[in-house]
């Protein structure tokens, strides 16, 4: 079983950046490969180059890839996914993210009206699926994150005083990821 791990980070970040780093070490200790991407542009993000790069990086998912999103990574994966309409996924982990424009940053406006997922195609996949949320995001209202689990039915694991989840809020590892995540890569 070949199984894959794909992590995407948000808006002005980069593969090695907040927590992703430590996450990879965790799922490479499982035997399991950890591929954090480089999305291109991340100061300014194309929809349609991003999904250019999940394409050519992932194909078509399978039973043996899971996707880890943060903040306009969500979004990034729940569109790809909606396009690509796999039957079944290893799993999904979705931190601090989102599927609604967000008024603290009016500049992703058109990313995210172009990503915008189709939920009903989202709930048909089989897959396990956790969101994490946390109380005091600045850059993500957290009603946000819960209205997005809320249309995926994805349970929700709750981080206090968490701010966006980054390393500038202090986290440069995240175990709440690593708790949502090993159960699905070792089934």
């Amino acid at each position: 079983m070949n199984r894959r791990v794909y992590i995407v980070h948000g808006f002005e970040g980069n593969p090695h950046g907040n927590w992703f780093d430590w996450l990879c070490a965790q799922i490479k200790s499982t035997g399991a490969q950890a591929i954090s991407l480089a999305m291109p542009n991340p100061d300014k993000p194309s929809t349609t180059a991003w999904q250019f790069t999940l394409d050519q990086h992932i194909g078509k998912p399978d039973a043996h890839t899971f996707l880890v999103g943060h903040s306009l990574g969500c979004i990034t994966l729940l569109h790809f996914l909606s396009r690509q309409q796999p039957q079944k996924i290893g799993g999904l982990l979705l931190a601090a993210g989102f599927a609604d424009t967000l008024p603290p940053l009016p500049a992703l406006d058109a990313y995210i009206k172009a990503a915008s997922p189709d939920f009903d195609i989202l709930r048909k996949i089989d897959m396990p699926k956790h969101c994490l949320v946390s109380d005091n995001d600045t850059h993500v209202p957290p009603e946000l994150t819960l209205d997005m689990a809320a249309k995926l039915k994805s349970p929700v694991t709750h981080i206090p005083e968490g701010g966006h989840l980054m390393a500038s809020d202090g986290f440069t590892q995240l175990p709440q990821a690593w708790e949502a995540l090993k159960p699905m890569l070792t089934e």
